[in-house]
This record gives structure tokens, C-alpha cells and sequence, in this order.
């Protein structure tokens, strides 16, 4: 998929895939339990088409319309309830299927798999807010993001930390190897000195080039060649592409806030906004 992929449109694939994970529905006819004031016939079969394609929050064998049917989870029931009011908003039915998705993933789906060690990070050492970025190289947002970044850890240098994962395309030429320079730069504790020379120079890349980044940055020209080619940094590389593929990522720049998706706009200000609501959020007990 192109980088610009939306967020919330991954998220709709990839609640359309759990389908073939979830026991076929086992009864027609709409949703008890939910008020289907308001919902016209084809609102109704939509909303019931709905609940059939996700997987039930509690449990994994059974779609969210056997659970509705079955009055045996009230997360699913809550969905096809937020489902109709959205209906009763005004929405249509694309942009209800995005809302439910949405509300789908925030309350029931975490990304806590993510392996942090030896991952490049920057921001606060007990950070209350951890940010895991997947970028690739020669994306262009990506380079737009990264500044904002920097930006939202000096915003908030006591409470959010970024940790940087690669997910090159194949369809970049150079972002595996622009990886890999990074990571061979990290060897020598200039992984984010690299990071910024490649995204400042993304549209002039090639492997003169990353040589001519570790000179500039003072780095030991040996080491950096034979780690930039050795199996341990390909593996680091081939890691957090895996991690992304685990997690469904089909594009880049994508975030993971707290092991939540984090599927708005990418600016500062919205950015700022978001952090500031999950510090004042009171923890779940």
C-alpha cells in the first residue's frame, strides 16, 4: 500500500480480515438488545451485516453477532448500540463502519508486543507516554513527522519517549539500506545524528551517500561498513518490519501511543493535544 494510506482505512481491512477467524453467524434478524429507532431496513441489515465480520472482544471463536445473539458480551453489545446511534447521528454507512472500527480497536485491541530493546529511542527516561514509530526512509511524510517528533519530546521532555522501528517499502529503493546505515551508526551512539542526515537528504540517497553521512558525523568508517553489512543489524531491521507486519501496518508513518494505534492527524498541534489527554486520562485499575 502507498505511505499515505489512511489509518482508519487499515483498520477497516483489518477488521474485515478477522473475519475469517470468527465462527459463521448463527441466526437472521436485527440485534437484540439494541433500539432500532431511527434505523430504516437497510440500516438495520447493515449494522447486523456489521457485527458478523469482528471477531467477538470476548471470544475469539465467536463473531460479535453470536455474542449480541447469545447476550453473552456486553463490549459487543456496547459496539452495535454506538453503531445505531452513529446511524441516528446522520452518518453514513462508510463512515459508520469507520466508527465503529475505530471505537473496535481503542477499547479491545493493544499493541504491546512491541520488542524495545536495542530500539533507538529519545525523550524521558520514565516516560508516561511511549510513542513507537514505524517510518520508512524515502517516505516523505515520514521525514515531516520525524521533525514533529523532536518537536512533541522537547513539548514534553518529562513524560513522552519515541522509540523509532523501520518498516522500508519495497517499493523505495533505499530504504532497507538507509536502515541499516542508521542502525550501523547506532553502533557507534550516532543513530539519530544518521537518522536526521538520511531524512534531510531522502531524495539523494545510495550507498556513497550513507558513507558520506558516517564521514560527516566522525564515525569510524570500517565498523560502520561492516556493521551496516553485518546479519545482526539485518536482523535488527527485519525485526521491526516483522513487528509492523504482526501488527497489520501497511503504511508509513504510523504510531503506536501507549500500545494504542493512534489513527488522527500527525500534526503538533494535534499531537500535543492527544499526549495532553492521555496524561490526564486516570489510569485503569
Amino acid at each position: 500500500m502507498p505511505s499515505g494510506y489512511s489509518a482508519l482505512g487499515r483498520l477497516v481491512t483489518a477488521f474485515a480480515l478477522m473475519l475469517a477467524c470468527a465462527a459463521p453467524a448463527a441466526a437472521e434478524g436485527f440485534l437484540p438488545g439494541v433500539d432500532p429507532k431511527g434505523l430504516d431496513a437497510d440500516e438495520q441489515k447493515f449494522l447486523t451485516d456489521l457485527m458478523k465480520e469482528g471477531v467477538c472482544p470476548c471470544d475469539a471463536k465467536k463473531s460479535m453477532f453470536d455474542c449480541i445473539q447469545a447476550k453473552s458480551c456486553p463490549k459487543a453489545d456496547d459496539l452495535a448500540r454506538y453503531g445505531a446511534d452513529k446511524f441516528r447521528e446522520g452518518l453514513g454507512e462508510d463512515q459508520v463502519r469507520e466508527a465503529v472500527v475505530k471505537k473496535y480497536f481503542d477499547d479491545n485491541v493493544s499493541f504491546d508486543f512491541f520488542d524495545l530493546k536495542d530500539t533507538p529511542k529519545k525523550g524521558a527516561a520514565k516516560p508516561k507516554v511511549t510513542i513507537v514509530e514505524f517510518a520508512d526512509f524515502e517516505c516523505p511524510h515520514c521525514a515531516m513527522v520525524s521533525k514533529t517528533m523532536s518537536d512533541l519530546v522537547k513539548a514534553f521532555p518529562n513524560d513522552v519517549a519515541v522509540y523509532f522501528k523501520n518498516f522500508p517499502l519495497p517499493s523505495h529503493t533505499h530504504a532497507e539500506a538507509a536502515a541499516r546505515a542508521c542502525a550501523a551508526a547506532g553502533k557507534q551512539n550516532k543513530f539519530w545524528q544518521m537518522h536526521d542526515l538520511v531524512f534531510a537528504n531522502q531524495m539523494n540517497l545510495g550507498p556513497e551517500r550513507f558513507v558520506e553521512f558516517a564521514t560527516e558525523l566522525g564515525l569510524n568508517l570500517p565498523k560502520f561498513k561492516t556493521d551496516m553489512e553485518s546479519d545482526a543489524v539485518r536482523k535488527l531491521v527485519e525485526r521491526d518490519r516483522a513487528e509492523g507486519m504482526r501488527a497489520q501496518l501497511t503504511g508509513t508513518p504510523t504510531l503506536y501511543i501507549n500500545g494504542k494505534l493512534y489513527h488522527e492527524e500527525k500534526t503538533l498541534e494535534a499531537l500535543r493535544a492527544h499526549v495532553g489527554g492521555v496524561l490526564k486520562a486516570k489510569p485503569k485499575r
